[in-house]
């Protein structure tokens, strides 16, 4: 009896040496790692940002400030998509490791879902496909001859206010807005709330492609007053953004199949109507 309780014994106190020798192994490879994090091993030496139209490498370097310490393995992604995000553009960031020095930090730029014209302030604000302010963008722009933006050249052409932000809808494959209420303020990083502007975002997202290849721009006054104004001359009321798939199927019958048509009223589709120029 004595011989088992002996054994037992025994058979407890090895194990116990086997998990305090297996606590040993794990905290000199703990330490181990700290010091390899710690050092200089795999130091990010090699930033690679890869810059967008309006986040450049050199701003994005600004944005983000490393620590002089950063190794690949104590980097915060977090804190380099919090600095860029500083940038209204920027909409999200992908942060790459590869070893042994290298850190590739690309960020995505916001979606210019529209271009809002505010007549009053001579501006044209991009507005993100997530209903948000991004910034104000420059109402003299210089155009090809076939009307494409361009940087400088010779013999380019220089537009202004309302033709210089119908050119930035097309070139950014936006919708623009017009007529929008002069109190509608807006900021960069903010949500859009004006109702009217939020209605037209509707339009913009909801109409199929296509149709809005047809659209010049959509007038956005107030709510009701919601209208499109196509690239042919013909005005179309809109009113609120409710029904817009049987208010475009609407319009698209009424211009395919009759001739000569210059008004459309769908703010109620199902009771539609509309105007027509006398044909010769």
């Amino acid at each position: 009896m004595a011989s088992k309780t002996s054994d037992a014994a025994s058979a407890i106190k090895g194990k116990g040496k086997i998990a305090g020798g297996i606590l040993a192994a794990v905290a000199v490879l703990a330490i181990i790692a700290i010091v390899v994090i710690n050092s200089g091993l795999f130091a990010a030496t090699d930033i690679q940002i890869h810059g967008s139209e309006h986040v450049t490498k050199h701003d994005a370097m600004q944005l983000i400030n490393l620590p002089e310490n950063t190794s690949l393995f104590n980097v915060d992604p977090d804190q380099i998509t919090e600095g860029l995000k500083q940038n209204p553009w920027v909409s999200g960031v992908d942060v790459q490791r590869q070893f042994p020095h290298t850190l590739i930090i690309t960020p995505t730029e916001r979606k210019v879902i529209a271009i809002a014209y505010i007549s009053s302030d001579d501006l044209a604000w991009a507005i993100g496909d997530d209903d948000t302010w991004i910034a104000p963008l420059s109402t003299s722009v210089e155009v090809d001859d076939q009307g494409n933006v361009i940087t400088s050249g010779e013999g380019a052409n220089t537009l202004t206010g309302i033709d210089a932000a119908l050119t930035l809808a097309k070139h950014y494959g936006a919708v623009l807005l017009t007529d929008v209420s002069a109190d509608v303020a807006p900021v960069s990083g903010q949500a859009v709330s004006s109702k009217a502007v939020k209605a037209g975002l509707d339009y913009a997202r909801g109409f199929s492609s296509e149709f809005l290849d047809q659209v010049k721009d959509i007038s956005t006054p107030s709510v009701e007053a919601i209208s499109a104004n196509f690239d042919n001359g013909v005005e179309v009321s809109l009113g609120d953004s409710g029904d817009i798939a049987k208010k475009e199927r609407v319009v698209t019958k009424l211009l395919s199949q009759v001739e000569g048509v210059t008004y459309i009223n769908v703010r109620s589709p199902g009771n539609y109507t509309f105007r027509n120029a006398p044909t010769s």
